[in-house]
């Protein structure tokens, strides 16, 4: 299943669960991920019917979830956003990607998930 899938399944049981939460009541939408793919969070906003004023995807390895969370809190604390989709996929087997610094410590082939 492609992560756009995962992130579009998990956002409509968001709208499916909650009460009085509308797609045209979300100010922002951001998506945690460590996936290579590009725009998740337009693409979110897109396949869902959200036309958010902010929209973006947070890459942080590790910390990719809490940080999300961080700038979806802070949209809202700054008076940017009302209300701030926050969500996130990764899938198993994803190859990861090889960063140069790796390189320079003499790990070749060691992809960014350790």
């Amino acid at each position: 299943m492609p992560i756009e899938s995962l992130l579009l399944e998990s956002t409509k049981q968001v709208f499916d669960t909650t009460k009085n939460l509308s797609q045209d009541l979300i100010d922002g939408v951001i998506v945690s991920t460590n996936d290579n793919s590009k725009y998740l969070g337009a693409i979110l906003s897109e396949l869902s019917g959200i036309k958010p004023k902010i929209s973006h995807t947070v890459e942080h390895l590790c910390s990719s979830g809490s940080s999300a969370v961080i700038s979806g809190f802070s949209y809202i604390a700054s008076g940017l956003a009302d209300t701030v989709l926050v969500t996130g996929a990764d899938k198993i087997g994803n190859p990861g990607q090889i960063l140069e610094w790796d390189k320079s410590r003499g790990e070749y082939d060691h992809p960014i998930y350790w």
